[in-house]
């Protein structure tokens, strides 16, 4: 009855997760996310190596991305879909690592164990409900820290079942053995996992140690926890140096650097924040605008730090009557000791993902305490309340996933909280942008700039936003700022230089990709930009070799097989031209401009029904494409199929009243009709509007008087 019991309970828990986050599966990539997506490994020719290369720091969570990426693409659900299972995965891993706390020595006998079942359920069900773990379930990249938390959450059952185990030694072996290995698979997902040496030696101080307990160098605790402890330490050396203790500098927006003492006296209060978001989930944001400490005896530092002081004195007096309580409290300080101490984090000082793994300890400290105060006659009340609070959970879960559901959603809930932050002006700017709504985004821009003159990354955004509106000028003076504060700025350079080609200032323009090559010369972007510049110039081989270059770079670059094909197709070379449309087209099969100029090609080569299949896709698609229209219509007067002919031209000549070609030919394809009189119309038309060279023949060939 128990295992039926407990097996509903566990898919209650699951249940609850997938209702909480059921419509996160549509939410867009943010932010850091792009880390992971760097052009070198986003393309089909690359290897699971070349993801481990891009971020040799924590290689097991990139390879989970690259595999990600070799099944999805840029399709969001299937990424959200692996983050979901994980979260599920850790609340059962929650479920069971409190299940298995009550038979253990110190437990088993507690009056409180009676309750093991439900407790477990409970804590289970607050783990995947509660809306603080949004940030490491619903952004995607954060994934780092879900499944950090698995490994370490398996990790430290798998070592507990090897100290309960009575049986043979050899499963005993294989359990810590087990448990190492996910310890180290931890280790190379997420720095985090440091601290769990130190958790195996808490718990069995905690739960599994019912005499006193002394510091016995043969202890199979302390054996464990020494060997995990020295690879971890091997595993750190190996990657990192004495470097991460420096300041941090102003970054991302920020307008102020981040010192080791300043980043170590702000956690007191930024952890009495995560308890209050853990209690009060409510005005949740991605990027608080934190003020740092400077001085122990600042009154919010002192305070905040008197307050966790009296947190864990309550975790040491509480430790002998309530057992659990004093675990979850020491757990929380534990878990958070790595992110929350003295070295200096780049992006923030407070990240809600932090608080995923502490949260085990605070819920078990939460529910602990309601069956420990609470009397037998009113547990029922006490678990109803417990259930409503969850149930609540799981509204705010889903509702602050409507907040992750794109930059502009996110970066709009964020500038609501941190109104006076460069990076969430900016970032939200850059949101409005690609919304379309430039005049507001160079509004958000302005702010940003007000905040921190210095912050390269706005004047170059800001450009990009001058460019769209066709503000040369504007555009290239933002960037020339962006360049004057980073002078190592290639995107600017290459974005400069497309301004200047826009501008037919082709010297510049070539000066400028030049320059962003010779910083980067890696630079797809660069070499295809300047691939269009000796396009214009009808320097066409020039053109074709940074084309290839572009290609070597990113095998998947479709706008660069595109540009290449028009460069062939400019020397007259169609067959090698439709070549390169191909594979544009298979790369973005939504390019509509590809199948208009492979038309063209087969046009040139005299395939009329190849060419009348692609301005067909190509009217599909762009239902308003006059030249589309043109174009067939032409091929249509080549197959003789006239009355076809003249139906696209009008439609040509409706979309685009005054379209000089569309007249000329329509004009051409009546008199093929032998119709002279609108013939000669459209010809007359077509010369008003700048088309006249078939009037003279018209009149010479007696068609027109």
């Amino acid at each position: 009855m128990d295992k039926k019991n407990n097996l509903l309970l566990i898919f209650t828990i699951l249940m609850a997760g997938i209702i909480a986050y059921s419509n996160s599966f549509d939410c867009s990539f943010h932010f850091d996310d792009a880390h992971v997506f760097d052009s070198s490994v986003t393309t089909d020719s690359a290897t699971i190596v070349d993801w481990i290369r891009l971020a040799p720091t924590r290689p097991l969570g990139i390879l989970t991305f690259a595999v990600n990426y070799n099944l999805h693409k840029f399709d969001v659900w299937g990424y959200h879909l692996v983050n979901i299972i994980i979260h599920l995965i850790n609340a059962f891993l929650v479920w069971w690592l409190t299940w298995i706390t009550f038979s253990t020595p110190v437990m088993k006998d507690e009056s409180i164990s009676k309750h093991k079942t439900i407790i477990a359920f409970l804590t289970g069900l607050f783990f995947v409900t509660h809306p603080l773990a949004t940030q490491s379930v619903t952004y995607i990249v954060q994934r780092f820290a879900s499944l950090a938390t698995l490994f370490y959450l398996l990790s430290l059952i798998l070592f507990i079942r090897g100290r309960l185990w009575q049986g043979d030694k050899k499963i005993a072996l294989f359990l810590f053995g087990s448990s190492i290995i996910f310890g180290i698979c931890g280790m190379l997902t997420k720095e985090i996992v440091f601290t769990l040496p130190f958790a195996v030696i808490l718990y069995d101080y905690c739960f599994i140690k019912n005499s006193p307990w002394k510091l016995k160098i043969n202890d199979k605790s302390i054996i464990f926890s020494s060997v995990m402890l020295a690879i971890f330490i091997f595993l750190l050396l190996k990657r990192y140096s004495l470097n991460i203790f420096n300041a941090v500098d102003p970054d991302q927006g920020y307008s102020y650097s981040i010192s080791m003492k300043e980043y170590f006296l702000t956690q007191f209060s930024v952890i009495l924040t995560y308890i209050r978001l853990f209690i009060l989930p409510v005005n949740q944001n991605f990027d608080y605008d934190y003020q740092l400490s400077s001085s122990f005896f600042q009154l919010k530092t002192f305070l905040s730090f008197s307050l966790l002081l009296g947190i864990l004195a309550a975790g040491v007096l509480l430790f002998k009557r309530y057992r659990l309580i004093s675990f979850g409290i020491f757990w929380i300080f534990l878990t958070m000791s790595l992110e929350s101490s003295i070295i200096p984090i780049s992006q923030n000082v407070i990240f809600e993902h932090r608080t995923y793994l502490p949260s085990f300890g605070f819920f078990l400290v939460l529910v602990g305490a309601f069956f420990y105060f609470f009397k037998e006659k009113y547990l029922k009340i006490a678990m109803i309340i417990i259930l409503i609070i969850a149930s609540i959970n799981t509204i705010l879960t889903y509702q602050r996933n409507k907040v992750w559901h794109n930059d502009y959603t996110l970066w709009a809930d964020c500038v609501k909280k941190s109104p006076d932050k460069t990076r969430v002006n900016n970032n939200f700017a850059v949101a409005l942008f690609d919304e379309g709504k430039i005049g507001e985004a160079i509004d958000y821009y302005n702010k940003a700039i007000r905040l921190k003159p210095d912050f390269a990354e706005t004047f170059y955004n800001r450009g990009l936003a001058f460019k769209n509106l066709s503000q040369y000028q504007r555009a290239i003076e933002d960037y020339n700022e962006a360049i004057r504060l980073k002078p190592v700025y290639a995107e600017a350079y290459n974005n400069r230089g497309n301004v200047y080609l826009a501008l037919g200032q082709y010297q510049r323009a070539f000066e400028d990709f030049n320059k962003a090559i010779r910083l980067k010369p890696d630079y797809g972007d660069a070499y295809n930009n300047r691939g269009l510049a000796y396009t214009k110039l009808g320097q066409y081989q020039r053109a074709i070799e940074d084309y290839d270059k572009t290609i070597r770079l990113n095998p998947d670059y479709a706008d660069a097989y595109y540009n290449k094909g028009v460069a062939y197709d400019k020397q007259g070379q169609y067959q090698l031209a439709i070549e390169d449309y191909n594979k544009a087209i298979r790369l973005k099969p939504d390019n509509a401009e590809a199948y208009y100029k492979r038309g063209i090609a087969y046009t040139n080569l005299s395939q009329y029904m190849l060419a009348i299949e692609d301005y067909n896709k190509t009217i599909r698609m762009k239902p308003d494409y006059a030249d589309a229209y043109n174009n067939r219509g032409t091929t249509y007067g080549k197959l003789s199929q006239y009355q076809r002919a003249i139906e696209d031209f009008n439609k040509a000549i409706y979309i685009k009243p005054d379209y000089a070609d569309a007249y000329n030919n329509r004009g051409i394809t009546y008199f093929m009709q032998g119709n002279n009189k609108n013939g000669c119309h459209d010809i007359q038309k077509a010369c008003k509007l700048g088309k006249c060279k078939t009037l003279e023949a018209a009149k010479s060939s007696g068609h027109c008087r």
